[in-house]
């Protein structure tokens, strides 16, 4: 028996790729690699980063936006965006004012606070703990015609976690 002289296998020749992600290996991975640095790039967000989430307040048809004056991501992780204006929400007495939140604060729970101007801060009404509602109505009667402050806090095991938003709610005496 003769032994066989080692040959070269021949190879068929491969046909170029008609798709241009087949032709360029590099764009097959591109989407993959876009989706791993924008997974990356949200992990490495801190809470100096993070979107504050923003409280709705409807009264005599307006839509006031309300940024927090602070907001805690975490038991260790606060942020005080610093002093800014109070937001002013004027209606007619005994209006309904709507106080809405989002679904990150609705799912940690809230409450509504009012707050005299006229007698040191005092409180003058409050919701409670809220935990199955997103929005909720305050009078604009709480201040007996006088403006207000409402201030809206997220709970964390129900209680106040730092986290807050505040307006003024003007009563106007001329319909709004």
């Amino acid at each position: 028996m003769h032994p066989v002289p080692w040959r070269p296998v021949s190879r068929t020749r491969r046909e170029p790729p008609t798709d241009a992600r087949a032709a360029c290996p590099t764009l097959r991975r591109a989407p993959l690699a876009t989706l791993a640095a924008a997974a990356a790039a949200a992990g490495v967000l801190t809470a100096c980063e993070k979107p504050l989430p923003q409280v709705t307040v409807v009264g005599a048809g307006r839509v006031v936006t309300v940024a927090p004056s602070s907001y805690c991501f975490d038991t260790n992780s606060c942020r005080k965006p610093g002093a800014n204006r109070l937001a002013v929400v004027t209606v007619p007495a005994d209006e309904k004012i709507l106080v809405d939140v989002p679904r990150a604060v609705k799912s940690r729970g809230w409450q509504v606070r009012a707050l005299s101007l006229t007698d040191d801060g005092k409180q003058i009404g409050s919701s409670g703990p809220i935990t199955d509602s997103h929005s909720y109505k305050v009078t604009s009667g709480a201040g007996g015609g006088a403006p207000f402050i409402v201030e809206v806090d997220q709970l964390r095991n129900g209680q106040a976690d730092g986290s807050k938003w505040s307006f003024l709610v003007s009563v106007s005496t001329t319909g709004s």
